[in-house]
């Protein structure tokens, strides 16, 4: 049932219930206190009746009355106008000499024949206090000790602390209905900044990613969650940028092959043609084909390694041969280019040989694609014990500092690359990162007057 309360009725309750906790507290140490109080004043009460009964005893036995009855019929005299109090004269022997109890109060029997200097007991609901000593006057006519015992009955003060129990049952009663009230009304007050940031989360739509909630009113407790809620939104309107915008390049991107496709075929069946005609053009039909599936299957590869999904085939790799073996296979296309392949230093790596070749070579293919002529491409390697840094540097025009960072994005190009000369997808930079990302590496790059160089760092674990 707690699970379905509001926040507001559960506040109103936990106020409610301290409060009442609280009240109860006081009450009953109020309570503890007054009986204690009563308790201390019955006791002096019964000494200071206890002397006057004694005196007057002491005095009626030196006068040689020992007459009890007598002396009961003096003693109610002398005792009147003091309260209900009770008076019993025993010997030792436990036989009554006297006793003043009209009503019979009950008393309890077992504590006769001792010597007890208070007593305290509840009978038909009334509670009784007693007061018990010995008594023997030094020039009495009384042959031996008797006992006194002087009882108190406490009606006179416990309707009044009956009447204060009743009261404070009624106030409690009271009490419990305005925390329940103030706590509903504090804990309205107090949740006002999460109903307003409610109010203002629905707002927030697919369309609408750029609203975030105020700091300025809001309390300290909010701070982190409301800083959270706008990191969260932040990441989530980034996303969608980068969904929406990779959304649009996918289309042109598969648009000018699928364009090509039709319109090649189109020329084709648009008139009787030779055997030759036709079969060039399969042949670019079947080109473009390719370069789709090239397409899919890369952007197949960055989804399986956004989810994790990517399986690492882990050895021990001597990357100074893998490297050495990639320049002599992209030799041909490098001296097509005029440009010219180095590399520098030695690392070992441990990691999916296919995969980092793919990496090396996509950043190997980029760097010979916008390399001047009759320059020259450098891969530096370096393996010590902080892990593996690979390089790839080359000349060429400098790419501006503000699109470093969406270098690694699908589908992106700079400015400069922007030529009908490229013949790439967009989606070279975006793998190579998603590889050496999945073997715990980072890829940045750098760029100036001098060269443009991707750096690829591995931690010490993966050497």
């Amino acid at each position: 049932m707690a699970g379905y309360l509001s926040l507001t009725t559960r506040l109103s309750l936990i106020f409610s219930l301290t409060m009442l906790a609280i009240w109860g507290l006081v009450s009953l140490v109020l309570m503890q206190s007054l009986e204690q109080h009563f308790a201390r004043q019955d006791e002096d009460a019964l000494r200071g009746k206890m002397v006057l009964v004694k005196n007057l005893l002491s005095a009626r036995l030196t006068e040689g009355q020992s007459d009890w009855p007598l002396l009961e019929s003096r003693l109610q005299q002398d005792l009147s106008g003091y309260g209900e109090y009770f008076l019993q004269i025993q010997n030792l022997q436990g036989t009554s000499l006297l006793d003043t109890r009209v009503k019979q109060p009950p008393l309890p029997t077992e504590q006769f024949g001792n010597s007890v200097p208070s007593n305290s007991w509840v009978a038909d609901g009334v509670r009784y206090r007693s007061l018990t000593e010995p008594f023997l006057p030094s020039d009495s006519t009384l042959p031996e000790p008797v006992l006194i015992r002087l009882v108190l009955d406490t009606r006179y003060h416990q309707h009044f602390l009956d009447e204060i129990h009743t009261a404070l049952l009624w106030l409690t009663g009271g009490i419990a209905l305005i925390s329940v009230l103030l706590g509903w009304m504090a804990s309205r007050a107090g949740l006002k900044p999460l109903r307003t940031l409610a109010r203002l989360s629905t707002r927030v739509t697919a369309s609408q990613l750029n609203h975030r909630l105020p700091l300025s009113n809001a309390p300290a407790e909010l701070h982190a969650p409301i800083h959270a809620f706008n990191n969260m939104l932040d990441r989530l309107e980034d996303s969608f940028q980068r969904l929406t915008t990779f959304s649009s390049d996918i289309a042109h991107e598969l648009r000018t092959p699928v364009n090509s496709l039709l319109l090649q075929t189109q020329v084709a069946l648009s008139q009787t043609r030779s055997d030759h005609d036709y079969r060039e053009a399969l042949y670019a039909n079947l080109e473009t084909a390719e370069r789709l599936g090239r397409m899919i299957n890369e952007m197949l590869f960055l989804a399986k390694s956004e989810q994790g999904q990517l399986a690492i085939q882990g050895q021990s790799l001597d990357l100074t041969e893998e490297v050495d073996e990639l320049i002599e296979f992209f030799e041909p296309l490098a001296s097509d280019q005029q440009v010219r392949l180095q590399r520098q230093g030695h690392a070992r790596l441990w990691g999916d040989r296919a995969m980092l070749q793919r990496a090396i070579s996509n950043l190997l293919t980029n760097a010979i694609r916008y390399t001047p002529a009759h320059e020259e491409v450098c891969i530096r390697l370096n393996g010590n014990d902080t892990g593996v840094t690979l390089e790839v540097a080359n000349p060429g025009s400098p790419i501006p500092p503000e699109e470093w960072p969406r270098l690694f994005d699908r589908f992106y190009r700079a400015d400069h690359a922007r030529q009908q000369v490229t013949e790439g997808s967009g989606l070279g930079l975006a793998i190579a990162r998603a590889i050496i990302t999945s073997h715990g590496g980072t890829l940045s790059v750098r760029s100036d007057e001098q060269e443009t160089c991707f750096t690829a760092r591995f931690p010490a674990g993966q050497c």
